[in-house]
């Protein structure tokens, strides 16, 4: 009985250690599909880690909430919302 309940902690924190470690090596190739808030909000994030060099990016979050369009930035803090448009990168 207690070598069953050591091989089940052993074997569960080998897989909690994958995950932890899979999760680190996460890529993204586009915030496109990506989850976001509000339904029509044209807005500014301060970048995706390991996607655009951590730079902005703006975008567009469609009716299913997820963002249907965006506009990398090749640089940091620098995103800025001018209208309706996702077309403002501010260097």
């Amino acid at each position: 009985m207690i070598f069953t309940s050591l091989t089940t902690m052993i074997v569960s924190v080998a897989a909690m250690t994958s995950v932890a470690i899979a999760s680190d090596n996460l890529v993204i190739s586009s915030p496109l599909g990506l989850p976001c808030d509000t339904p029509g909000l044209v807005a500014c994030s301060t970048g995706i880690k390991f996607w655009n060099n951590d730079n902005d990016f703006a975008f567009q979050c469609g009716p299913k909430r997820t963002i249907v369009a965006y506009l990398a930035c090749d640089c940091k803090n620098c995103c800025k919302i001018v209208g309706p448009d996702i077309d403002n990168c501010a260097s």
